[in-house]
């Protein structure tokens, strides 16, 4: 079934505690093999994402044990409730009535039932044969039965009904009572039990709106995938509101979930060594068949003084040690990618660039999650300076192309020291340094404040991009 997102409506995620446990709810569709598109509740804990089906409860009563006030004259409206307006106020969430119909049995959804003591019982105004035209302001007079249990549940806590009376249903829905029969689809609206059939672990998981693979952003779904393997099926909303409210919330968890777990690890590692960033990332990799590239995950950790890569999260000490894509933060940069140069239609991006030349391109899932690899990433960089203290860089100065080295030290500054003089030629701090440029082979021309005057340095260096990126750096 196709749905179309609402920009207008509410968020219809509710808070609840279940089991004793907060959790966030709310109704969505997934597709069933079976049974095509199926509403699900979401519940959002901490810890885990569960998928709940409602449980069929048969709350019909047989001809033998129907009460005498279960008559048609009972639940016959009078000629003046011919085609009206009733706002029904939930009971425990439930509208409390039983629908039959649908487009595909060539029926208007009909009512029919009304079980005593519920909420559509107490507006006096509801009965036995009303066809339901719409709900609160949407039409439903061609939708499958599926659908309109779906409208009806996600109708809010207050619902208005136009319905229209048919007289002769009403003998037929009062006199199926009983029998079993459900070849009209009669279904309650009110809750059944909720029976959990996906539990998702959120830790180390991650939640995506793209569809594998592509820069192609889902309309009105998204999917959660988990570390055991476990991957929710697509999930749709039915508005706009949900659908963001939903991605934020598990997004959250996640990343309140990875704190924790870097706490934890952090307990085991000295202050040099410490973890900034756990987490998934989308990298986009070129395809020699395609002129595109496609998007695989990858489970960055920035630690220390590295920037490890993983295909799946490591889960023991040899698998921290067998990484196979290591960089060294003082030798890389992470530069973020402006939106006009996106090279598709991702968002969030990223490049990771190191001095011997390697460039990756990654994306985010949100803009928050960018920002956090980008912090964790200036945090491991000062942590990284501050341990190393400095680096030393053999470079040739001067006309005569003068041996010598251009020590970065992270308290004193850039220092050049004459190898045949064994001395200092000359030395500034970090602040004084204004500009620089270079041939990108080995040259390259550091300009500093020399008491209000600009002062140029010209160097020579093999080692160009890593000298440069340890000025940046610095």
């Amino acid at each position: 079934m196709r749905l179309n997102l609402n920009n207008t409506q509410e968020s219809d995620i509710k808070e609840e505690c279940l089991d004793g446990v907060k959790a966030k709810t709310g109704l969505v569709r997934v597709n069933d093999s079976n049974r095509g598109s199926l509403t699900v509740r979401l519940v959002l804990t901490l810890e885990c994402l569960k998928l709940q089906k409602q449980e069929v409860v048969d709350n019909h009563r047989s001809s033998s044990s129907s009460s005498s006030e279960d008559t048609i004259d009972n639940y016959q409206p009078s000629p003046n409730y011919y085609l009206r307006y009733v706002t029904v106020a939930r009971k425990n969430g439930s509208l409390g009535i039983s629908v039959k119909g649908g487009q595909e049995n060539s029926l208007p959804i009909l009512i029919s039932r009304i079980p005593e003591g519920g909420a559509a019982y107490h507006t006096k105004r509801l009965f036995v044969g009303d066809a339901i035209i719409k709900v609160n302001d949407q039409l439903i007079t061609n939708a499958s039965h599926d659908a309109a249990l779906h409208i009806l549940r996600n109708s809010g806590n207050h619902v208005t009904l136009l319905v229209k009376h048919y007289k002769a249903a009403a003998p037929f829905l009062l006199g199926a009572r009983g029998k079993n029969n459900n070849n009209n689809g009669e279904s309650d609206t009110e809750d059944g039990p909720w029976i959990d059939y996906l539990t998702i672990p959120l830790m180390m998981g991650y939640v995506t709106r793209y569809v594998q693979g592509t820069d192609k952003l889902r309309r009105n779904g998204f999917e959660v995938h988990g570390m055991n393997d476990s991957t929710s099926t697509i999930i749709h909303c039915d508005n706009v509101k949900s659908l963001s409210e939903w991605v934020k919330l598990i997004s959250e968890n996640i990343s309140n979930l990875a704190e924790i777990q870097i706490k934890l690890y952090n307990l085991n590692f000295g202050i040099n060594e410490k973890i900034e960033y756990m987490g998934w990332v989308n990298e986009g990799v070129l395809n020699n068949n395609h002129p595109w590239q496609s998007y695989c995950a990858r489970f960055m950790i920035i630690r220390g003084r590295d920037v490890l890569l993983f295909d799946t999260p490591p889960m023991s000490i040899t698998e921290w040690l067998d990484c196979g894509v290591v960089y060294k933060l003082y030798e890389s940069m992470l530069r973020l990618v402006k939106d006009a140069e996106n090279v598709d239609q991702r968002q969030n991006c990223f490049l990771l660039q190191t001095s011997n030349g390697v460039s990756r391109y990654f994306s985010m899932e949100t803009k928050q999650g960018l920002l956090d690899v980008q912090c964790a990433w200036h945090r491991s960089i000062c942590t990284s300076m501050m341990h190393i203290k400095s680096r030393t860089f053999y470079v040739l100065f001067g006309n005569n192309q003068q041996p010598s080295n251009l020590i970065l030290d992270w308290d004193n500054g850039f220092t050049l020291y004459d190898n045949w003089t064994n001395s200092n030629v000359w030395t500034y701090k970090f602040s004084e340094l204004r500009g620089s440029s270079d041939d990108h082979i080995s040259r390259l021309k550091l300009h500093f404040n020399d008491n209000g005057c600009i002062e140029t340095k010209e160097l020579v260096c093999q080692d160009l991009q890593s000298l440069l990126f340890a000025c940046t750096r610095s």
